[in-house]
């Protein structure tokens, strides 16, 4: 059996300072101080006098701002009731916290059942460091913003007095610039071109129909995948959208280059089929998109870059901004047009640079 004294044993009080004590081998300051019928030890983490006189005021401090029946909650309980208050958020916002909740709980070294109470800001940067490689920069923004809004929760129960997070080395990293692929008109035509002549493929018209529209409406698949036939107003000649993400209504024009597509589309339809008829049948057309640009050598394509395609092209036809950020559904004035697509727009395309190069007298 070892003689060897424990911590408590060499700790020392510090006279005319209550609750002070210093270790006699390390000079570490602890805290000791009695608390609701219970003795509480604090390591103060410093050797310097003045600094742990101060980490002793707030420590007390806490003591009474935290509620004892919280103390134990363990980070794994603190992960199950983070999910728990956000299921009335939007469902790409759930699903993003879904995939970082569960990164956490599988990378996470110290084990889920660490009392958030005993989480050192180094536990979170440790955590950051070994996801950082992995990341872009906005990934590593959003993923702080998640360990804040985590901790956060625990502070507004009292459950901790201050968020480990406040204290972390680095939490936000600059945004890098965002490399834009957008196709060409030429581009988009012989992509749709390329699925519509997949003779095997079941669904080869639908997607290449549901990519065309996406580029020629400059709409996102989750709406296109919404319309229904009571969206199309011929009369007002114009497409109800509501906005997936957001939930907000907003409608685009029946531009004269999208018309003889959408007039093709709802002749599929009986005049008795039922206004609420689903316009697409499938929902998007990613896979047949990747295979169309695999085949003709392009560089990859989104379903997002299908839809800035219509960006792009009434910015180039010199439709006011403000106006294509209304018909985007966009509540911003027209802010993210300029601040985001019109300088990839002019960058991209050294036909454009001429064109505009030839006006200036």
């Amino acid at each position: 059996m070892s003689n060897r004294p424990s911590t408590r044993q060499l700790l020392v009080k510090i006279p005319n300072f209550p609750c002070l004590y210093r270790h006699k081998t390390s000079g570490n300051y602890y805290g000791i101080k009695k608390h609701r019928g219970k003795r509480k030890e604090h390591s103060l983490e410093t050797t310097d006098r003045k600094l742990a006189e101060r980490k002793l005021k707030k420590w007390i401090a806490d003591l009474d701002t935290v509620d004892a029946s919280g103390e134990r909650m363990s980070l794994g309980d603190l992960l199950d009731k983070f999910q728990t208050v956000r299921q009335g958020l939007s469902k790409s916002t759930r699903d993003t916290e879904r995939g970082m909740v569960k990164k956490l709980q599988r990378t996470w070294r110290h084990g889920l059942d660490v009392r958030i109470s005993e989480i050192k800001p180094s536990m979170l940067d440790e955590w950051m460091a070994q996801q950082e490689s992995d990341l872009k920069n906005s990934s590593y923004n959003r993923f702080t913003l998640f360990l804040k809004q985590l901790f956060e929760l625990a502070v507004a129960d009292d459950t901790i007095a201050e968020s480990p997070v406040a204290r972390m080395k680095r939490t936000w990293k600059r945004p890098q610039k965002p490399v834009r692929n957008i196709p060409t008109p030429e581009q988009l035509e012989a992509i749709v071109k390329n699925i519509r002549s997949q003779e095997l493929n079941g669904e080869a018209e639908q997607s290449a129909d549901f990519i065309e529209f996406m580029g020629l409406a400059g709409l996102g698949q989750a709406e296109v995948g919404a319309l229904t036939l009571a969206d199309i107003d011929w009369k007002m000649n114009r497409i109800q959208v509501r906005r997936r993400k957001t939930g907000e209504l907003f409608f685009i024009p029946i531009y004269p280059h999208l018309k003889s597509l959408l007039e093709k589309l709802c002749k599929r339809f009986f005049e008795s089929s039922p206004r609420n008829q689903k316009l697409f049948q499938i929902k998007d057309a990613h896979k047949a998109l990747t295979n169309a640009c695999r085949r003709l050598g392009f560089l990859h394509f989104s379903q997002r870059n299908i839809r800035q395609a219509l960006i792009r092209r009434l910015w180039q036809s010199g439709v006011d901004y403000k106006l294509i950020a209304k018909w985007q559904g966009h509540q911003d004035g027209g802010k993210l047009i300029l601040g985001t697509y019109t300088e990839v727009f002019s960058a991209a395309d050294t036909d454009y640079e001429a064109q505009q190069l030839r006006k200036i007298k």
